[in-house]
């Protein structure tokens, strides 16, 4: 449901506004201060405008106009000041700080939700495109087969924890695993069963990460953990824990059970190190291979010899 602000309500009409927005299906949000504006509820996706009672403090109430406007959540709500003849004498101040339309508060409800109607309209409008743009943004994040973050949301992640791990000197680690030969439960079984184990082995991977880590698909069968705040040695004994429930676990393969392993490539950053952190990445996934070429079905770091990695 959207939602209406009504801050202020110094002027009689104000009430009887509110009353007509909720007759219309909006929820109405009432507020002593115009500061309402910036709450979270109210600066929220689900604004669909704001009535605001005018005052008489026409420098503060410009400051809060400005602030509005400028912030995320200011974007394409409609404000409508409502006010006495103080309101009208400074419109144009009003409208250049961010109201959209300022009423003589002498006029009925009616006539101020009829006049405020065609931009309240837009502003719906406007904040459903938000909406839009946002589900399609997410959506291009997101790993069809899985659900999983994909490549391009995992590379924003990767970046923005490191510049985090940077400033607050905390350890950041990267595991990259990929299951051992998919390419013959393909030949086996067909690709249809290929993808549901791919997507069953995400689903294992998702439940052994905690809260605060990013799990994603970076493509085929191989997948990233970023574990925020681990050093090598954590991230390798999580490795290995999640390794062995892959191997453990038996997945549907339809008409027959499958059982699969995985090799598993560690990397670590941990605070003053001179390793550039962008190689995190590139790092665990030569780690990957280092455990491919020794067999297989295996725990590996990088640098070798960085933490014991027995299991």
């Amino acid at each position: 449901m959207r939602s209406v602000l009504v801050a202020r309500p110094v002027w009689p009409v104000l009430k009887s506004l509110a009353e007509g927005l909720v007759s219309r299906g909006y929820f109405v949000e009432r507020s002593g201060s115009w500061d309402a504006l910036f709450d979270a509820r109210a600066a929220g996706e689900d604004l669909a405008a704001a009535f605001l009672g005018e005052y008489g403090e026409i420098d503060a109430e410009e400051e809060i106009l400005r602030r509005f406007r400028e912030g995320e959540g200011g974007k394409g709500v409609p404000v409508f000041l409502v006010g006495g003849k103080n309101a009208l004498r400074w419109e144009r101040r009003f409208r250049e700080a961010g109201a959209d339309q300022v009423f003589s508060a002498d006029l009925a409800a009616a006539d101020i939700l009829e006049r405020a109607r065609p931009l309240h309209v837009l502003g719906d409008m406007y904040r459903n495109a938000l909406e839009d743009n946002r589900e399609l943004r997410g959506n291009s994040l997101v790993d069809e087969l899985t659900g999983l973050p994909n490549r391009r949301h995992f590379t924003e992640e990767l970046e923005r924890n490191v510049e985090m791990a940077r400033r607050i000197g905390r350890p950041l680690s990267c595991i990259v695993t990929d299951i051992d030969d998919i390419r013959g439960v393909n030949e086996m079984y067909g690709f249809p069963v290929g993808d549901n184990v791919i997507r069953q082995f995400g689903r294992i991977l998702k439940g052994g990460k905690r809260r605060c880590d990013t799990v994603a698909r970076l493509g085929g069968d191989q997948f990233v953990w970023l574990l925020v705040g681990a050093d090598a040695s954590q991230a390798v004994r999580a490795a290995w824990r999640v390794h062995r429930r892959i191997s453990e676990n038996v997945f549907d393969g339809a008409h027959a059970p499958v059982r699969v392993t995985a090799t598993w490539g560690v990397s670590s950053v941990l605070p003053g190190e001179e390793s550039p952190e962008r190689l995190l990445l590139e790092y665990a996934d030569r780690a990957l291979y280092w455990g491919k070429e020794s067999g297989k079905n295996m725990v590996r770091c990088y640098p070798p010899g960085k933490v014991a990695v027995d299991g």
